[in-house]
């Protein structure tokens, strides 16, 4: 019974800390792609921008652009897919594109798979203690599931991680009413990592009172780094930047690209619109002014 109120407990943290609401402001900026620079026809497959938008593909297929190129004329034009950067889904494709010696830049995903050991298991569902069998079948359900959606996995390029990202403006594109900053931040970052609520197992006994939550293999750590001074070179894309707003309220946003000059910004809730916005550039001497703290995630 302790274990399980001490589960309990984690629970309720987990959830107040999830339930932090933030405010906001507004600009634009450039957002850079991993798609070919270089294509000349616009209409062609880019195997290189598919293999990084889709991984499931790319570890179900491999990344030769005729293997892709065939997945998308079977299966993935009919799903609605993106053949190459600025496409509609679905659309029509003439060739594929000459990038055979690019693709072998795609990376697959990596696994780190965790000694659970011999329990008690308690799932993180509801805190019901089960036995090993049991707990590994549900790690590997939710293991199907998060593989299937292609989230971002320990081991993946900011490249990668970046066409994920723009894949997801298909979802929430300029302008749609999402909610406040925090909301939409969620949607952003669940798109890119998975819900951290549905990629937990549940826990694991270390001890007396030293329990272990296990996640699913592959699954990405955050770290918060509390500091305003913006160290160039580990904000990446797909961290989370929380800055300090009036009456107690902050702004969260996910960084959508960077360069020497600075940074651009996906967000939502603009001057209190509840709305999406893609593109607001922050200068380095901005974020060093402004940031309250940042959410690393560690891929």
């Amino acid at each position: 019974m302790k274990k399980r109120e001490n589960f309990a407990k984690k629970l309720i943290v987990g959830a107040m800390a999830a339930a932090m609401a933030f405010g906001a402001v507004e600009g634009a900026g450039m957002v850079t792609s991993p798609a070919r620079a270089d294509q000349e026809d616009a209409g062609s497959f880019d195997p290189v921008y598919y293999a990084a938008l889709y991984p499931d593909v790319a570890a179900a297929v491999g990344t030769s652009p005729e293997a892709l190129y065939s997945h998308y004329v079977n299966f993935g034009q009919k799903e609605g897919r993106i053949p190459y950067e600025g496409a509609a889904g679905g659309a029509s494709v003439d060739v594929t594109a000459d990038t055979a010696a690019d693709t072998a830049t795609v990376t697959t995903p990596v696994q780190t798979t965790v000694d659970i050991g011999n329990g008690p298991f308690w799932l993180f569902t509801d805190g019901e203690e089960v036995d090993k069998a049991t707990f590994l079948q549900e790690k590997q359900r939710l293991q199907q599931q998060f593989d299937a959606a292609g989230y971002v996995h320990v081991g993946w390029t900011e490249q990668q991680v970046q066409a994920r990202l723009l894949s997801l403006k298909e979802q929430y594109p300029e302008g749609i009413e999402v909610g406040n900053c925090s909301s939409g931040a969620a949607k952003i970052t669940n798109g890119l990592y998975g819900d951290p609520y549905d990629i937990r197992v549940g826990w694991v006994a270390r001890g007396d009172e030293d329990d272990e939550l296990i996640t699913v293999d592959g699954c990405v750590p955050k770290r918060s780094i509390a500091s305003r001074s913006v160290a160039k070179n580990f904000l990446r894309v797909g961290d989370e930047i929380h800055t300090p707003g009036s009456r107690g309220l902050g702004h969260v946003m996910v960084v959508l690209s960077r360069s020497d000059d600075g940074i651009t910004v996906v967000e939502s809730n603009l001057n209190g619109d509840r709305k999406m916005h893609w593109g607001r550039f922050f200068s380095w001497a901005e974020l060093d002014a402004s940031i309250n703290y940042i959410w690393h995630y560690e891929y």
